[in-house]
């Protein structure tokens, strides 16, 4: 009943990491009507099954962010397009990375947490935090392992990529021809008819009018609206004159006795042996006594950090992980770290990366505060979360309440002491306290509702506000009388009638000019003047885009000026005149740019072709689609 405002959303894992490279294909094998249905695989790709609970956790987590960024359900069609999109996308990243796999492309662990470490997501202050890491992943549904497996596969076709971006091939023809069309000015003069200047001059009859308004009599028409009667809950009208006493103020601050004071944070050093594809545990173990031992010896940490450590986040710093709280870390790192005095170094500690040897440089003691420095904030808290309370009860009783009396709110107003509100004009747009919330829409002009027979169910507005509505009086669209449209009906024959003269005079001028005659002459004969553009290039912000594009599509002039017109939005209409062209030159270019428009050509290249690899791995795959995993609605 109120599933939609208690639960709400915490943390966030881009499922993207999911859809490595995201090709739009429209597979032959998904039918157009379906149903999603339970299966143990959701497809095999090349003999490698995706398991269906893969499928739904993903799909779940786009349809998320698509209903949010719609601002309410989607249509059906809608979101039998987004399964399709979601295993287009499971099967082309699992033939990309088996591609992957197979090439010999491999990503160290150490890699994998230190790029994991790096993700916004699971920082807290701009640091690392382990039970935000494992809160976020677990609010997904998702295990450490199986997150940092897929990290590890998405960082192999990052490899991929990367490597596809250094050999990218062009030659210094390509390179230069780029530049010389990047950097390409072109002398330009043009005439611009604008309707909107041309409406002014032009004079709309009565008779126009009339004819125009009877020819086009249900374009003028009220929309069909509805007069809502509707009772409101929101979390600010709740518990306003409730003051928490001292007892449930002292519960609240002993509650979590951690809550209020910052945790003693470490800055260590450190340097990991991995154990990996390339070393055994015990070759790791015996590097690592090696390194130990060189320590003992007096040798310098960051020096034999940046010469064996395989955690490349930190080996280029010494080996320095910066501050860190305790739980940070997993479990064998974090116990030794704490364990140590300011200055002291740990022999070799095992975990599932290889072997550490951690050094403590630094500790920041932590801090409290006291009952009495918080108590305003507790009050606060306590305000609110009573206020809260208060809004789901009375929410779900207005909601039961609706229910049971269909055709009044009154009896629910009364029970629980709200008002009855009204609004006339809501349209299929929304309007008014509810905005164009769709789910207010949808409910509003459901048949049983529109017709005055029912109660809308509890409709959630926004995280602190929700509602119950009925339709008090349903209109349906009607003419409006002439009067009141007749300013929108002359400013729409001036805008025609201007739309039209701008086009013809403006034809008429390209024609005499393709004839032979001169432009400028042209456009005087006519009491304009021909505006000098200057040179142009490609990104020029004097002239309107659209006839910039037009321009710079021109051919080039062979010993006479290019004349030719285009239509801008608006109705506007250009006539131009390319005079000269002049290719960018290379060498008068910057290195630095030169450098950053070749770096740039080299990924365009790379992108071409790392999606033509996609698109080929993806055709040449043999997928089997589970036989039930879209299933009719008919059958």
């Amino acid at each position: 009943m109120l599933q939609n405002i208690r639960e709400k959303l915490t943390g966030w894992v881009a499922f993207a990491v999911l859809l490595i490279i995201a090709v739009p294909l429209a597979l032959s094998f998904v039918s157009s009507d379906f149903t999603v249905t339970s299966s143990g695989f959701a497809a095999r790709v090349n003999g490698e099954e995706i398991p269906s609970v893969d499928f739904q956790r993903v799909y779940q987590n786009q349809l998320v962010a698509e209903q949010q960024a719609a601002g309410g359900q989607l249509p059906a069609e809608a979101e039998e397009q987004l399964k399709r999109q979601t295993l287009d996308g499971l099967v082309l990243n699992r033939a990309v990375t088996q591609f992957v796999r197979d090439a010999g492309f491999r990503v160290g662990a150490a890699q994998v947490i230190d790029y994991v470490r790096g993700l916004p997501a699971f920082q807290v202050g701009g640091q690392f935090s382990k039970p935000a890491y494992d809160a976020t992943l677990a609010s997904q549904g998702i295990t450490p392992t199986g997150f940092e497996k897929e990290q590890q596969a998405l960082l192999a076709v990052r490899q991929l990529q990367d490597g596809l971006v250094e050999s990218s091939f062009f030659t210094p023809t390509e390179f230069r021809r780029l530049i010389a069309l990047d950097q390409e000015r072109r002398d330009v003069g043009y005439v611009l008819f604008d309707p909107r200047v041309m409406g002014a001059g032009i004079s709309v009859s009565e008779a126009d009018v009339q004819s125009y308004y009877v020819a086009n009599a249900n374009q003028f028409q009220s929309p069909e609206s509805a007069t809502v009667e509707y009772v409101q809950v929101a979390i600010e009208d709740m518990a306003r004159d409730y003051t928490p006493d001292e007892e449930a103020l002292r519960k609240a601050y002993e509650s979590d006795p951690t809550r209020f004071r910052t945790d003693e944070e470490r800055r260590a050093r450190h340097i990991l042996i991995a154990v990996d594809d390339s070393r055994s545990d015990s070759a790791a173990r015996a590097l690592a006594d090696e390194v130990a031992s060189k320590l003992a010896s007096g040798a310098d940490f960051a020096a034999l950090a940046a010469q064996y450590s395989n955690d490349p986040g930190s080996a280029n710093r010494g080996g320095d992980l910066g501050f860190a709280a305790p739980g940070n870390y997993v479990e064998a790192f974090d116990k030794a770290l704490f364990a140590l005095e300011v200055g002291a170094t740990s022999p070799p500690i095992k975990t599932e990366f290889g072997y550490h040897i951690i050094r403590l440089e630094e500790l920041r003691p932590g801090s409290g505060k006291s009952f009495d420095e918080v108590r305003d904030q507790l009050a606060d808290e306590l305000r609110r979360q009573k206020a809260q309370d208060e809004f789901y009860a009375i929410a779900e009783r207005l909601d039961d309440l609706a229910l049971e009396n269909p055709t009044s709110l009154e009896p629910a107003a009364k029970d629980t002491g709200l008002t009855v509100r009204r609004f006339d004009g809501f349209t299929r747009a929304g309007g008014g306290p509810f905005g164009t919330n769709p789910n207010v829409v949808s409910a509003i002009f459901a048949p049983g509702v529109l017709e005055g027979s029912e109660n809308t169910p509890l409709i959630e507005l926004d995280e602190s506000r929700a509602i119950v509505a009925r339709v008090a009086e349903h209109k349906l669209p009607a003419p409006l009388p002439l009067e009141q449209v007749r300013a929108e009906i002359v400013d729409r024959l001036r805008t025609l009638r201007a739309t039209t003269e701008a086009t013809s005079r403006g034809e008429a001028i390209l024609k005499r000019a393709q004839a032979g005659e001169d432009l400028a002459a042209v456009v005087a004969s006519e009491g304009l003047k021909l505006a000098e553009a200057g040179p142009l290039t490609r990104r020029s912000p004097t002239v309107p885009p659209d006839l910039l594009s037009a321009v710079f599509r021109a051919p080039k002039p062979a010993g006479k000026p290019v004349v030719q017109g285009v239509s801008l939005p608006g109705g506007a209409f250009a006539v131009f005149q390319v005079r000269s062209v002049v290719p960018g030159v290379p060498e008068v270019i910057p290195q630095q740019q030169r450098d950053e428009r070749k770096a740039a050509l080299a990924q365009r290249v790379a992108g071409i072709e790392t999606e033509a690899l996609a698109v080929q791995l993806r055709e040449s795959a043999k997928v089997v689609v589970a036989p039930d995993l879209f299933k009719a609605t008919d059958d």
